[in-house]
């Protein structure tokens, strides 16, 4: 019997809070881990097997890294596999044959974004893919004694908020200058239970 290792793997975003697709074969996995991005930029898992186990580390839509085992048996069979978070029991994302996944993602009860609702989608990209690159870099963070930082993406501008003190830096991404504005930063640290609008925080001093 010829195995297919053909699957489809839908996955939230909890950048553009969409959920994307992906398709590949469970034959390009191996021990280094596969990364999966979403159209927006920003990565949204990775795959790595370990031995006869699949590791799956994704986030949920407040930011928290979640790793996920599943036997190798039953990742190579099982037509559906839905990926739930341990703690709340959000669905973060479905696997599996093609047809389970697009009919359980038909069904996902969301609000999510579509790329059109957004003012400026190149924009967006644009400062969605920088805000991932300090977050892989641990450029983001806040002060607080337990920081929790999560994304919030809205149709003209990105709001970070450490969940566990409330703090949040807004920015706009509509033109040019935001995507500058945030370029000249290498580091985006929140004071505890403070509030920053990215546009006042970099005004010179007079």
């Amino acid at each position: 019997m010829l195995l297919s290792g053909e699957r489809t793997m839908a996955i939230y975003c909890p950048a553009c809070e969409q959920l994307h697709y992906h398709q590949f074969s469970l034959f390009q996995l191996s021990s280094s881990p596969r990364a999966f991005h979403c159209t927006c930029g920003f990565t949204q898992a990775h795959i790595t097997k370990h031995n006869r186990r699949y590791e799956v580390s994704l986030l949920t839509p407040a930011g928290d890294r979640v790793r996920l085992l599943f036997p190798f048996r039953e990742f190579w069979s099982a037509p559906l596999l839905t990926f739930y978070s341990p703690d709340e029991g959000e669905i973060l994302g479905y696997f599996g044959e093609a047809e389970y996944v697009k009919e359980a993602a038909a069904d996902f009860d969301s609000d999510l974004l579509e790329p059109d609702d957004f003012f400026a989608p190149e924009i967006m990209t644009e400062i969605l893919a920088y805000l991932q690159k300090l977050a892989a870099a641990q450029k983001i963070g806040c002060t607080c004694s337990d920081p929790a930082v999560g994304i919030d993406v809205y149709p003209d501008k990105v709001e970070l908020v450490c969940s566990n003190c409330g703090s949040a830096i807004l920015m706009s991404a509509v033109s040019e200058d935001d995507i500058a504005r945030l370029y000249s930063l290498s580091e985006l640290k929140m004071k505890p239970a403070s509030y920053t609008y990215l546009g006042e925080w970099l005004k010179p001093i007079r």
